[in-house]
């Protein structure tokens, strides 16, 4: 399946609406300017990238890195396109370009994160921290996997019978403990396939020892608690 047919073209109706309030939430983050530049960590085929383009950002201001190949061959390049980072060497390039600092107001890393595991997710935020200059706002968007939000999302998982799902599984979902997650090996690296037992307290307190968290809130119903969202946000600055 293409990243459009697992994502916002998912023949799935309520995936389908999750995306959406998701790339909304997002785009209202990022303010009209000359002086907007995003990165998008994790980018997948660029959509969010184009949806940024047709609000009239430059494609030159908007840089996607995606280092799965099979994601990345579905990113349209060319003239008039947001630009491609493949693979890690050229981030490592990126970073050391002394202008970096003042290219990114912005970086967005959106459901990517869950599926790392402990060392990969390290050398991610690592990287995020070497590309962000000052004033970079850091936006990183995870799903919400335990408590009310995860239990049921795993009862859909089940009925719909996309994923194994136990009793306990759920149980121990809903009281807020995350189950054991599988990792496993690609010819592309370490992946992490299921969102079941992806703990977003943890991650926002690996971004609180990094960063300086400015916000956080829930998507799609920002005023409410993050337990009754889909997916958790965290608006960052550099330490």
């Amino acid at each position: 399946m293409t990243y459009a047919e697992l994502t916002y073209h998912s023949h799935n109706r309520l995936k389908r609406l999750v995306q959406r309030h998701r790339y909304q939430a997002m785009l209202r983050l990022v303010s009209d300017g000359s002086d907007v530049s995003v990165l998008d960590y994790g980018c997948g085929d660029g959509f969010f990238l184009r949806l940024l383009q047709s609000l009239g950002i430059a494609p030159d201001r908007l840089i996607g890195y995606e280092p799965f190949g099979s994601m990345a061959a579905q990113f349209e390049t060319g003239p008039d396109r947001p630009n491609l980072i493949g693979d890690t060497e050229g981030l490592d390039r990126l970073a050391v370009d002394g202008t970096t600092p003042r290219r990114f107001s912005h970086i967005f890393c959106m459901e990517v994160l869950e599926h790392l595991d402990d060392a990969d997710l390290a050398v991610a935020l690592d990287r995020i921290t070497e590309l962000a200059g000052a004033d970079t706002r850091i936006i990183v968007a995870v799903p919400v996997e335990l408590g009310l939000a995860g239990a049921v999302k795993c009862l859909f998982r089940w009925m719909a019978g996309s994923e194994s799902v136990s009793t306990r599984t759920i149980r121990s979902v809903l009281r807020g403990r995350a189950p054991p997650r599988l990792v496993s090996e690609t010819p592309e690296g370490r992946y992490i396939y299921s969102h079941i037992g992806f703990d977003h307290r943890r991650l926002g307190e690996e971004l609180a020892r990094r960063f300086r968290v400015e916000e956080r809130f829930g998507v799609p119903f920002r005023h409410l608690p993050l337990a009754l969202n889909n997916e958790a946000a965290f608006i960052c600055r550099p330490r």
